[in-house]
């Protein structure tokens, strides 16, 4: 990915050039017509075919993951891990390549260090392997299933499924009777932190690194958005004001909310390995700081009907932009991408004193 100086290579910097501009499609429009002319607009599965046809034929083109092992292993790409959610068990399915023995990150072996001359009970032991092992990661390894002919783009559109709209997608085994169905992994895994944190745990306690930096992009729509609106419903929810994403977005907060107390609770009793070891940053595109003179506000909103004329106001045009297959607005656009840039830079310093710091 890198040249010899350190500068993105030729086909790196072609990607990018391009990223924006791919991205900046409507997918939506495309999608419904693709739906609709294929008589699938009533069964939420048949939109999730239709939307992993659309994107492979936009730009996956017929990509396997046979294709994919082949530009990991070459170091043409990072390793790629797609988060499901199985509707079976309630468990998260990571399509990738990574072996599934390096998706798995042996808790107790941890613990059971840390706590010395203090054993555990049997009973306590037991509850721990059970509940631990709802939460490891499912591979299609475990699952018997041949990972290289499958097309990414169905693994994609699989990771976006969110029914009733759309998914999930249903497949089974060769030779196997039982059906599984895969949907929106953030179901069980919203940042994708999960799944990454169990592969780099697993590799500092084999001693295969010696280090982890964990970066999640979030740009998911903020819960306190939500509780504002409801602040001025005088009477709740109605056929027309019926906020789905709320039910599913009340679980979400109180499982981070867990996960954070988790994370810091083991990592101060010596469980996990401390910051110099592990870090994790959550980049959120309301985080971003905007200058009070409004010099760096995106030329395509100078001219909105509603003027942003402080960096206030920029946080909750932000805060309020939905997680869409396209922004119609060319201000939203800009908004989150220049949102994004500033996040990255306003890291970059913190990011480089991490991973330059010796180690014991």
């Amino acid at each position: 990915m890198l040249t010899a100086s350190g500068e993105l290579s030729a086909e790196y910097q072609t990607f990018f050039a391009k990223y924006k501009e791919t991205m900046n499609q409507d997918y939506e429009k495309p999608l419904l017509w693709h739906n609709l002319l294929r008589l699938r607009w009533a069964n939420p599965a048949w939109t999730a075919k239709s939307l992993a046809e659309y994107l492979n034929s936009q730009f996956l083109k017929d990509m396997t993951f046979e294709n994919v092992r082949e530009r990991e292993s070459g170091g043409q790409i990072p390793r790629l891990l797609i988060n499901t959610t199985l509707y079976n068990d309630g468990r998260r399915l990571v399509f990738t390549t990574v072996p599934h023995e390096q998706t798995q990150y042996d808790l107790l072996k941890d613990v059971s260090r840390s706590v010395g001359a203090h054993p555990l009970s049997k009973e306590s032991v037991e509850v721990m392997e059970v509940n631990w092992a709802s939460l490891q990661s499912v591979t299609p390894q475990a699952l018997n299933l041949n990972l290289c002919p499958l097309p990414l783009a169905g693994a994609v559109a699989a990771s976006m499924s969110f029914p009733p709209v759309v998914g999930p997608i249903t497949f089974k085994v060769e030779g196997e009777e039982k059906y599984w169905h895969a949907g929106d992994g953030g179901l069980s895994d919203n940042m994708g932190l999960e799944s990454l944190a169990m592969v780099a745990l697993h590799a500092l306690q084999q001693k295969a690194v010696r280090r982890v930096l964990i970066i999640a992009f979030d740009s998911s729509f903020p819960f306190a958005v939500g509780s504002d609106r409801l602040d001025h419903f005088p009477e709740g929810f109605t056929l027309f004001n019926y906020d789905i994403s709320r039910i599913p977005g009340i679980m979400e907060e109180r499982a981070l909310a867990y996960r954070r107390l988790y994370f810091r609770t083991m990592t101060a009793q010596g469980v996990l390995p401390d910051e110099r070891r592990v870090k994790f940053l959550q980049l959120r595109h309301i985080d971003a700081v905007w200058k009070e003179d409004m010099s760096d506000l995106p030329d395509s909103c100078k001219n909105e009907e509603v003027k942003l004329t402080n960096p206030p106001m920029v946080t909750k045009r932000l805060a309020n932009v939905v997680t869409r297959l396209w922004l119609k607005s060319a201000c939203d656009r800009d908004l989150v991408a220049t949102a994004a840039a500033k996040l990255v830079e306003g890291k970059k310093n913190e990011i480089q004193k991490f991973l330059q710091q010796p180690l014991p």
